[in-house]
Formats: C-alpha cells, sequence, structure tokens
C-alpha cells in the first residue's frame, strides 16, 4: 500500500514524511575542526597550586610556569568520544561517527578520535587509568590482546605424528635431570 500520505485515505492526517537526512550539523571540515580544537582545549587547565611561599605561614595559590615561561597545563578532563559528540552537538555518539563516513570530514573525525584514543592509551601507560578500564576502551578502538602463535614459516603444517615428536622431546627436556656444576 506504501506510506500513509501516499494514499488519499490518508491524507488528511498530514503525517509528515521523512525527508533524505536531517541537514548536516557542520557545512565545512574547516568549521568542524574549529569546534574540535575547542573541546580539546577545554580539557586543559593552567595549574595552579597551594604553597606556602618564603617564610609566610599560609598557603598561597601559585601558578605554575614552564622554564620558558608558559603556563603549565593539566589535565581537567580526560577527552572521550562521548564527551566529543556531545561538545560538537550532537545527540548521539553515533551521528559523530556517522560524519567519519562523509568523506570531507573522514580525516578530521578520524584523528579527533585518535587523540582520544591516545589519551586513553597514555593514561593507561602511566597508571592514571585502571588497566581494566584501559583495555575496555582501547579494545572499542580495535586493538586486540589475541596472542598468535606460528611456526618458523607461517606456511608450515606439522602432521599429527611430526608434533607428537616434538611433544616427547619437550617433555624430555623438562623431565630428565640434568647436572649442577659446583661453583
Amino acid at each position: 500500500m506504501g506510506h500513509p500520505n501516499n494514499s488519499k485515505e490518508f491524507q488528511h492526517l498530514s503525517i509528515p514524511v521523512p525527508g533524505p537526512g536531517s541537514p548536516r550539523k557542520y557545512g565545512s571540515p574547516e568549521e568542524m575542526q574549529i569546534a574540535i580544537d575547542k573541546y580539546f582545549a577545554s580539557c586543559w587547565e593552567e595549574d595552579w597550586r597551594e604553597e606556602y611561599i618564603g617564610d609566610s605561614k599560609e598557603k598561597q595559590w601559585v601558578q605554575k610556569f614552564d622554564h620558558e615561561g608558559n603556563p603549565v597545563m593539566k589535565l581537567k578532563e580526560r577527552p572521550t568520544v562521548t564527551g566529543l559528540a556531545l561538545a560538537l552537538g550532537f545527540t548521539t555518539r553515533l551521528s559523530l561517527i556517522n560524519y567519519q563516513h562523509k568523506d570531507e570530514f573522514a580525516p578530521i573525525v578520524e584523528q579527533a578520535k585518535l587523540k582520544v584514543e591516545y589519551y586513553y592509551e597514555h593514561g593507561g601507560a602511566d597508571g592514571e587509568i585502571h588497566p581494566a578500564t584501559t583495555i575496555f576502551a582501547l579494545k572499542n578502538f580495535g586493538w586486540t590482546d589475541t596472542i598468535q602463535i606460528t611456526g618458523k614459516n607461517a606456511d608450515e603444517r606439522l602432521t599429527p605424528e611430526e608434533i607428537a615428536v616434538q611433544i616427547e622431546a619437550a617433555k624430555k627436556k623438562v623431565i630428565e635431570p640434568r647436572e649442577i656444576e659446583n661453583v
């Protein structure tokens, strides 16, 4: 029968017909890049600490500077794909991912996701993020923890008899007593 709007019987209901898709949130890759840069910048803040200055008995707030006189920045909020999607004004994480399938936006979204991935990898390596959280996050970025064991030659196939011989040889190495040199 088709869509109700196509039927004369249902025309009075005025059911809206979905269009080819909602309008793009970002008209150009440059516009999206500016918003992405703002998101990552918002994840950092200047490093201020309470310290005793001189002979003072009270702590004072002191801004930290590097050796070149630039303010030291510290991570305020760890960047995430969901946080990026929210900062860009999307209502779902999938909306951001969909931009990755648009040719002109693909490199920008891929690089932003890679930057989030970097923060998880770095945070996991530094111990700032719990290992289980790091593993879970990185697996969502396509990482695996599968171990693949191969022979000397990937095309080499052992027969069951050859495998049995190798197992017996390995057992003998483990079970046979070894001579211990007196030192």
